[in-house]
C-alpha cells in the first residue's frame, strides 16, 4: 500500500465559525439613564443648601441685630433674669441659629450629591433635613436680619419643590434598579 502523497503535511484546523448572534452586555454592565426628576431634584437641592448657607452668612454679617432681637425678646419674657443670664442665652441661641443654619446647608448638599449618585436612602435624610429646615426658618426669621429673614423663606420653597422631584414616580424605578 502506498500512501497517498506523504510529502505533503496535514492540514491544521481553521478558526472556528462565527456565531451568528451577539451576545448582550451583562446587566450590571448596562448604565442607567438618571430621570430628569432626580437631575432637577438634585440642582433644587443645591439651590436650597446655597440658600440656607447665604441665611446664615447674613446672619453673621448681622449679628448685632440677631443679638438685639434676641434681647428684645428676653427682656420682654424673661424680666426677671439677670443680664448674664440673658447675654449667655442671646450668645447661644445665636450660635444655634446661625450654626444649625450652616449645618442643614451642608447636610443638604451633602445627601444631594449622594442623591444624584443614586442611593435611595439619601431620600429619608433629604426630607427630615427639609423639615429641620422649616423649623429653621420658624425659629430665625423672627430675629434674623431682613436680607436672611428673606432669603430663609426661598430655601425652604427650595426643599419644597426638591423633596416633590425627588419623589415622583419614576424616580423610584431608578432608584430601586441603582441599588443592585
Amino acid at each position: 500500500m502506498t500512501d497517498p502523497e506523504p510529502s505533503r503535511p496535514a492540514r491544521p484546523p481553521g478558526p472556528p465559525a462565527r456565531p451568528r448572534f451577539e451576545f448582550r452586555a451583562r446587566p450590571s454592565a448596562v448604565t442607567l439613564q438618571r430621570p430628569h426628576a432626580v437631575r432637577v431634584s438634585f440642582v433644587l437641592w443645591l439651590g436650597a443648601a446655597g440658600a440656607g448657607l447665604l441665611a446664615s452668612v447674613l446672619m453673621v454679617l448681622g449679628l448685632d441685630t440677631v443679638e438685639a432681637s434676641l434681647q428684645t425678646v428676653l427682656l420682654r419674657d424673661f424680666p426677671a433674669e439677670s443680664a448674664a443670664t440673658r447675654d449667655r442665652v442671646t450668645a447661644l441661641t445665636s450660635a444655634v441659629l446661625i450654626g444649625g443654619g450652616a449645618l442643614i446647608a451642608a447636610g443638604q448638599a451633602g445627601f444631594a450629591g449622594a442623591l444624584y449618585a443614586g442611593r435611595g436612602g439619601a431620600r429619608f435624610a433629604l426630607v427630615l433635613l427639609a423639615v429641620l429646615a422649616v423649623v429653621h426658618t420658624l425659629l430665625a426669621v423672627g430675629v434674623a436680619p431682613l436680607a436672611a429673614a428673606a432669603v430663609l423663606p426661598v430655601g425652604v420653597g427650595l426643599a419644597a419643590a426638591a423633596a416633590v422631584a425627588m419623589l415622583l414616580p419614576g424616580t423610584y424605578r431608578w432608584f430601586t434598579l441603582k441599588q443592585r
